[in-house]
């Protein structure tokens, strides 16, 4: 009876340990969902994915759950399935849930991961794997902002005889992916339930595999000199001409936040983007600064 009770008691401090540890993390680590679009399931609904079945690619009519843990005989046997599993259609953009340092970056589709990017945040690695593409505007060692694109959804590596999907993992640098495993569904659950989403919509958009959201030192006149969208603003940008457009958007009396004007083209100056880009009457409402929006912004 001594035994039962001091292993309750154990179980208990254990869950308490994990309850803090997460309560730390949430409030320490901005985080936001890593699609970029309304189009996905997370944990397979095999209702809406099973074989033969018309596939529920959707945020508000999927089933959305956890496959976080044990997993299949498959997973099993190597260790579990230490992730969370996001269906989506090939080529849907991704986008890095918190602001950190690129710490891996795999462009081959080679190993059980395939195609994959690692982002290091506060000794927390965050991975995305089984990626059709990578950015090429990122590379490793590179400091990005939260919502940075980072590639797109496909099906590389050990999921090439499954529906594309992006596996998504957390885990303690110092442990490693296995012993330091952290389950990422109540991260993904909050940013679903109480998050905003960030589109990024390819057909509105140019491409960005082709690495035209630009972290070097572009100006809205250097957009309008281009005549096109070859290059743009955006989440992860920053210098002179992100603190143009900060400026800009100050004068005009929009909310940039505590960080104000910064040079970094973070989440409150996407927002105030938007909703310049919405007063205006643009015809994307995006939070991107291209060619249409530079316009407007220089008038």
């Amino acid at each position: 009876m001594i035994q039962k009770e001091f292993v309750r008691k154990l179980k208990e401090k254990i869950n308490e340990s994990k309850v803090v540890s997460e309560s730390t993390l949430k409030e320490s680590v901005g985080f936001i969902f890593p699609i970029g679009n309304e189009d996905f399931n997370v944990g397979y609904d095999s209702s809406g994915l099973g074989r033969g079945k018309k596939k529920v690619l959707d945020k508000d009519e999927a089933i959305h759950n956890s496959d976080y843990g044990g997993g299949d005989a498959k997973h099993q046997s190597s260790g579990g399935h230490l992730g969370v599993d996001i269906f989506a259609p090939k080529g849907t953009p991704l986008i890095s849930a918190t602001s950190g340092e690129v710490y891996k970056i795999q462009r081959k589709n080679k190993g059980r991961g395939g195609r994959a990017v690692s982002v290091l945040t506060n000794g927390i690695v965050y991975y995305y794997c089984h990626l059709d593409s990578v950015s090429n505007e990122i590379k490793k060692g590179d400091k990005i902002n939260i919502g940075t694109f980072i590639g797109t959804v496909g099906k590389t590596g050990n999921a090439k005889n499954t529906h594309p999907h992006l596996h998504f993992s957390m885990y303690e640098k110092r442990r490693g992916y296995y012993s330091g495993t952290i389950d990422p569904w109540p991260f993904l659950k909050d940013s679903l339930d109480g998050g905003e989403l960030l589109f990024i919509n390819p057909e509105q958009v140019v491409d960005k595999v082709e690495g035209n959201v630009s972290n070097a030192e572009i100006t809205i006149n250097d957009i309008i000199n281009n005549g096109d969208n070859s290059e743009l603003i955006s989440l992860g940008s920053q210098g002179d001409g992100v603190e143009e457009i900060q400026k800009i958007l100050d004068k005009k009396n929009y909310d940039l936040g505590e960080e104000g004007i910064d040079g970094v083209f973070g989440m409150m100056t996407m927002k105030a983007i938007k909703k310049f880009q919405k007063d205006e009457g643009l015809n994307l409402i995006d939070g991107i600064v291209g060619i249409e929006t530079s316009t407007a912004l220089n008038r």
